[in-house]
């Protein structure tokens, strides 16, 4: 099994600058995000580093960075000083949602690591599909791939990147929680040094003294002032787990319900609309509900049923609950515009 995002750089001005490309695209840059001229810096998807595209937000802004830091130094000619921030790659794990699925990867994703061992669970009926990658003493998480269920990769990825030991039995990282096991695992264990956000660069030292110190009590305040999930969003789900163990460390009672119209959580939700086989929104809230529901609920229930069922999102039963880019499958621009990207078979 194999996924990945196909970026196409845009590097027609480079070659028109008679600027060194690869030979499938891409500008070639340095260590610094120099390209072949001194002068010329290229970063984000148009910049090709040892052959690579890369086409995250988080990598785009440590080339910004690099090139920044390059660029005060050289300007500064009497300085001899060379610098040492350098461009030497990035974390290419990522979460997507392919037509309504959640797919995942992060780490070492096809066991390359010498040793390394694998560990797959393939469950037909829910539609999903779940490998892990561990080294060959069975006692660290090396990467994975979650197709179909990607509640837990901002933990499995943060186990990998601060290396985390791994519990007794490493199955119930991808397994719902059983009767006799208590999880070993959580936002808890990870170190103050562990980077939640990568976008913004933002520790769980950082969003958790500021929680204490500002006695911060929502998500929309922690991102106010600590800047975390204002980037890609990929760390919401960790950043909303460190603000509830703060809040209970303070003696504050944490509830997990989605909204105020529904008493669950979304992972309860899911697991509600698939075991009682539930395909439309008015009858969940008809059913485990109450009132009209709003603009948390419905958007987060849209994305369940599509997950569970992949109906076309736009069938009376489901229109109403889309936001305006779905409604209208495209994206709204500041103008009032909207940007439609076409999918083009074979790439």
């Amino acid at each position: 099994m194999c996924f990945q995002q196909v970026i196409r750089p845009r590097d027609e001005l480079a070659k028109t600058c008679e600027l060194q490309v690869g030979e499938r695209g891409g500008i070639v840059i340095n260590d610094f995000c120099q390209t072949s001229d001194n002068d010329i810096y290229a970063i984000g998807e148009c910049a090709l580093y040892q052959n690579r595209i890369y086409g995250l937000v988080a990598p785009g802004y440590k080339m910004a960075e690099v090139a920044a830091d390059h660029v005060h130094v050289c300007a500064r000619a009497c300085n001899t000083h060379f610098s040492e921030n350098r461009f030497t790659g990035a974390d290419m794990s990522t979460k997507l949602k392919l037509l309504g699925v959640d797919v995942a990867s992060f780490g070492d994703t096809f066991a390359k690591t010498p040793g390394s061992q694998e560990i797959v669970i393939q469950n037909a009926v829910e539609g999903t599909y779940k490998k892990l990658i561990i080294n060959e003493a069975g006692t660290y998480l090396l990467g994975g791939i979650l197709v179909g269920d990607g509640s837990a990769y901002a933990m499995l990825h943060q186990m990998v990147q601060n290396q985390i030991p791994l519990p007794p039995y490493p199955e119930d990282l991808i397994l719902p929680q059983r009767t006799g096991r208590k999880a070993s695992f959580g936002v808890e264990s990870l170190p103050d040094t562990a980077q939640i956000c990568s976008c913004n660069n933002v520790s769980k030292g950082t969003i958790c003294s500021s929680i204490r110190d500002q006695k911060l009590m929502d998500i929309g305040a922690v991102k106010q002032c600590t800047q975390a999930k204002t980037g890609c969003g990929g760390c919401v789900p960790l950043v909303t787990d460190l603000l509830k163990d703060e809040l209970k460390k303070a003696g504050v009672e944490v509830k997990n319900h989605l909204c105020e119209h529904f008493a669950y959580s979304r992972q309860e939700l899911y697991h509600l609309v698939r075991t009682q086989k539930i395909i439309t929104f008015d009858e969940l809230l008809r059913n485990h509900g109450k009132g009209k529901g709003c603009e948390i609920c419905k958007p987060a229930v849209a994305s369940i049923l599509a997950s569970a069922w992949n109906d076309y999102i736009l069938n009376p039963p489901h229109a109403g609950l889309q936001d305006t880019n779905d409604a209208f499958l495209a994206n709204i621009q500041k103008d009032g515009s909207y940007s439609v990207i076409s999918r083009i078979a074979g790439g």
